[in-house]
């Protein structure tokens, strides 16, 4: 039985903008089985006596790019060798030949990934929505990389059930997933007509954007980092991975993440994995830390970038050591407090 939940407040960070200025780091091309080229930022620890610290892998969303993890890796960079890379068909990263697309072989990039630019030593894997379940069905197929796997944290993601999310809209978002579905299938190979209405609809799109991704008022900065990571992301991409979402299951996979440190945030407004599939997620990973974040959604590592950072630190410190007692922890982030001016 998990213990009873704690309670604790963390304060928002507000996005300045000259937070959201690109990260460069060495750039690492990686190429798969199959020829697709994947785009890597390796960003190197800068301090002799953390060498042997573990390398710290970042794995984005869908329709999202390396870039979601803007505030998380300003925050680590040089402490930790950090190696981010884009999903095949997002971000900088190329499609790939035609062919199935779907978090398998997304799984299978990864572990491409891990063994090109991780080598033999030990890291940790961070995975938000679709990177979650990618993290998820990697440990399912790849159970040889996991004696150097030393912790793992999956954030506002799911191991299966999202054919039955309504996304914020009870009897009806089901069935515009379906639609959508369906509207992609029919436009299949004949993509231009919709991205040039993707780009003329850019202010419907950052409207949808904050909806369906933010719970609270962040800053304009945001949204529209958000809407290019979004709108850079191909149409095809998108059609291709849509419908596994509906028949994802990675939940059989979890097994193998036990015995480690993992972090499990879940967001409690999040309109595209709802916070129960984390409860669900924690539930079946002996000794997971579960946290949920009050009035937060989707994007919760950009809406909430303190929070999520101190829980991948606490979470690092812990790193290569026996996961511990199951414990459940909510989160209620404080309102941005207004900054006075010093007279």
């Amino acid at each position: 039985m998990r213990p009873a939940l704690r309670v604790a407040r963390r304060h928002r960070s507000g996005a300045r903008r000259e937070e959201l200025q690109p990260l460069v780091g060495e750039a690492v091309e990686v190429v798969t089985d199959d020829g697709a080229r994947l785009h890597v930022e390796v960003d190197p620890v800068d301090r002799a006596d953390r060498s042997d610290a573990p390398t710290v892998v970042f794995v984005h969303g869908y329709a999202l790019s390396s870039d979601s993890w803007h505030f998380q890796r300003l925050a680590l960079r040089g402490r930790y060798r950090l190696v981010l890379p884009d999903l095949r068909g997002h971000g900088r990263s190329g499609r790939g030949p035609a062919g199935l697309l779907d978090v398998a072989r997304l799984a299978d990039d990864l572990g491409q990934v891990l063994d090109a630019v991780v080598g033999q030593g030990s890291f940790v894997l961070v995975g938000h929505s679709l990177g979650g379940m990618t993290v998820m069905e990697l440990a399912a197929r790849r159970p040889d990389l996991l004696p150097r796997l030393d912790a793992v944290a999956l954030v506002t993601t799911s191991a299966g059930g999202l054919a039955a999310v309504d996304h914020g809209l009870p009897l009806l978002g089901h069935h515009l997933v379906h639609w959508a579905e369906l509207a992609l299938e029919r436009a299949a190979g004949r993509y231009e007509p919709l991205e040039r209405s993707r780009r003329l609809g850019a202010d419907l799109e950052q409207r949808l954007v904050r909806h369906w991704n933010f719970a609270g008022p962040v800053s304009p900065e945001l949204v529209r980092l958000t809407a290019r990571m979004m709108a850079g992301t191909p149409t095809d991409v998108i059609a291709d991975l849509l419908p596994a979402f509906g028949t994802l299951d990675v939940r059989e996979a979890l097994a193998g993440l036990a015995g480690r440190p993992v972090l499990v945030l879940a967001a409690e407004r999040d309109l595209m994995t709802p916070a129960a599939h984390g409860r669900q997620i924690a539930d079946a990973i002996p000794g997971a830390e579960h946290v949920l974040v009050r009035g937060a959604g989707h994007l919760i590592m950009l809406e909430h970038p303190t929070v999520v950072t101190a829980r991948l630190e606490r979470l690092l410190t812990r790193a290569g050591t026996p996961s511990a007692a199951a414990a459940d922890e909510v989160v209620v982030p404080l309102p941005v407090r207004s900054r006075r001016r010093s007279r």
